[in-house]
């Protein structure tokens, strides 16, 4: 009997839209008991550190770093919150630092005087220590790799910039030659290969609500999560749960 994982990306916490997903995923994961959880990173939208509001007077008064420190705080007391009052085992929780939460390092990176963990901006604030048993930041200006299980996460993989296209799940495995699962896009595709033992994974999205500067694109992006079952040499049985469908069972 394989392992059971509960995988999902982008939540993209930001202080705009409420974190009530982050309860209708505790329950699923105390429903579920599985064996480890997966963050694929863009947990913190980080909206206040968005260089490209940086013309906009209007869109920078808007932001606030306290206060998306503060939603992302809330987002991931809110998972485990459910975790808390079982006495049994919880899962092992793994976190991947996406290109949203690196905006705290690359704004450190620019402007090194805005660094300081109690009056500055400092990449701790996010706890992942305290939210994760394992964290995997970024290495060499890229979303660090990780296998388990056989499987290869990350917040994105490619070489330079993320693979992408119609058929993302295959390129994934053909360039990485065994299973891997990937977020970042915010779109849903897989691809089975099964003679190879390989399944090419992206796991869409956990936004709460449209992006205004994303247009048609907020239509095409998938909500929900993944759950892997029998996980073993890096195959499994997926189940995709749309956020939907989380809010009605436990909305």
């Amino acid at each position: 009997m394989g392992k059971k994982a509960i995988v999902f990306s982008c939540p993209h916490s930001t202080p705009e839209y409420p974190n009530d997903r982050a309860d209708w995923l505790g329950q699923l994961i105390v429903d579920e008991k599985p064996d480890y959880v997966i963050d694929l990173g863009d947990s913190a939208d980080m909206n206040s550190l968005n260089s490209f509001d940086t013309k906009n007077p209007k869109a920078i008064m808007s932001k606030n770093y306290q206060a998306d420190i503060e939603n992302h705080i809330d987002f991931q007391e809110r998972i485990r919150a459910p975790l808390a009052k079982r006495k049994k085992k919880r899962p092992k929780f793994y976190g991947f630092e996406g290109n949203h939460e690196h905006r705290i390092k690359t704004a450190i990176a620019h402007d090194p005087r805005l660094e300081g963990v109690k009056y500055g901006i400092s990449f701790s604030h996010l706890k992942t220590n305290k939210f994760y048993d394992e964290y995997f930041g970024y290495k060499n200006g890229a979303p660090q790799i990780k296998e388990i299980d056989g499987v290869l996460y990350a917040h994105w993989m490619g070489a330079y910039r993320p693979l992408s296209g119609m058929n993302h799940g295959r390129t994934l495995i053909q360039k990485r030659l065994q299973s891997c699962t990937v977020g970042h896009s915010h779109l849903r595709n897989v691809s089975f290969e099964d003679s190879a033992g390989a399944i090419g994974l992206v796991a869409g999205c956990f936004k709460g609500g449209d992006e205004s500067w994303a247009g048609q694109a907020n239509e095409g992006w998938w909500r929900g999560v993944v759950i892997k079952h029998n996980i073993e040499n890096g195959m499994y049985d997926p189940e995709f749960v749309s956020l939907k469908e989380l809010e009605r069972k436990y909305g």
